[in-house]
């Protein structure tokens, strides 16, 4: 089973016999009949059908704190060729394609080509600092995470505790190196792993990442409203009259949001692709302390409003630092009914 990145399209192609005038596509998703399509054409046209967006539709990616392998299958789907041209009559038993894959909400880009996918073999699912030619990620001091990687087709999250400056889990061969970043000038009181901000996203690889922000941190609370004039004329004394302290203008939909605005802290420029990425991810989580309660910790869903990106160098730029600004992808006042 091909474990496939439907955020590009995937294509899945049959070449119809002589003879033979429809290709029809039954579409299982984890085992349930979700959509059966059919087109018509005729002996040696190759027919082919997209299935990425229709994956989609049943690919949904939560986080909540913990870090599991997020998939859908299509086990069990097919495209097979029939006599006539409505999908109907006899079927060729000769000429069967299976669509049998595990679905990952990621991404190739334009110049890796058609169909991507994540390949087999064990491996790490971050990108690769190709300067330094290894795997890198950069955490604060004493804080514990997790890395994703891929083993015997299957995704894990190799764990690194307080002290650990290398990881390895199932994948020996390529060891990711753990760079640890004083944040004592920057820390908070607040959890002991959580002394700055923690943003979790979906990679490219379709798995959750951490992306540490090490530098300052601005929140701002932005509100929007409208007024009508209200009619505040009173004749309960038998003469109108009315009120100085009751206002004439009201507010009716007074609604509220929240924006924060982080600074990385100076990466190298191997760790461009981690921003990169976290740019174009469509599923972000920040990690912050509690308001009510600064000494636990709270996960919140946050959409990134930063729209362009601009690669630094080490040459261009010396020191390579991001600031980059999200929304919380919630409105502040409760509204949900």
């Amino acid at each position: 089973m091909a474990k496939i990145l439907v955020r590009s399209p995937r294509f899945e192609s049959i070449t119809l016999s002589t003879g033979y005038k429809s290709a029809v596509l039954t579409l299982k998703i984890d085992n349930v009949l979700r959509y059966t399509i059919i087109k018509s054409g005729v002996g040696g046209q190759t027919i082919t059908f997209e299935i990425s967006e229709l994956i989609r539709d049943y690919l949904n990616i939560t986080f909540s704190g913990t870090y599991t392998e997020q998939t859908v299958s299509t086990q069990g789907s097919t495209i097979k060729e029939y006599l006539n041209a409505d999908g109907t009559g006899p079927t060729s038993p000769y000429t069967i394609v299976n669509v049998d894959h595990v679905a990952y909400d990621g991404y190739g880009t334009f110049m890796e080509g058609v169909n991507p996918n994540l390949g087999s073999g064990s491996q790490w699912l971050i990108q690769k600092d190709v300067i330094k030619n290894g795997y890198y990620i950069y955490v604060p001091e004493e804080s514990t995470g997790v890395v994703p990687y891929l083993y015997s087709d299957q995704v894990f999250y190799g764990a690194y505790q307080t002290n650990d400056t290398t990881l390895s889990s199932d994948v020996p061969s390529f060891v990711v190196n753990i760079v640890r970043i004083n944040c004592s000038r920057y820390s908070r009181d607040s959890p002991s792993n959580l002394k700055v901000n923690k943003i979790t996203f979906v990679n490219k690889f379709g798995v959750l990442q951490d992306l540490w922000f090490f530098l300052k941190t601005v929140k701002t609370t932005t509100s929007t409203k409208e007024t009508f004039n209200a009619n505040t004329i009173s004749t309960s004394t038998g003469s109108a009259t009315y009120s100085v302290n009751s206002p004439t203008k009201k507010v009716f939909n007074k609604s509220a949001n929240q924006k924060i605005v982080l600074s990385s802290g100076f990466y190298p420029e191997g760790a461009n692709p981690f921003f990169e990425e976290l740019l174009l991810s469509k599923q972000i989580w920040l990690t912050q302390p509690k308001p009510s309660s600064p000494a636990d910790a709270e996960i919140v869903p946050v959409i990134i409003s930063t729209s362009s990106f601009t690669y630094k160098t080490s040459l261009n730029d010396k020191l390579i630092e991001y600031t980059m600004e999200f929304d919380m992808a919630f409105d502040y006042i409760n509204n949900v009914r």
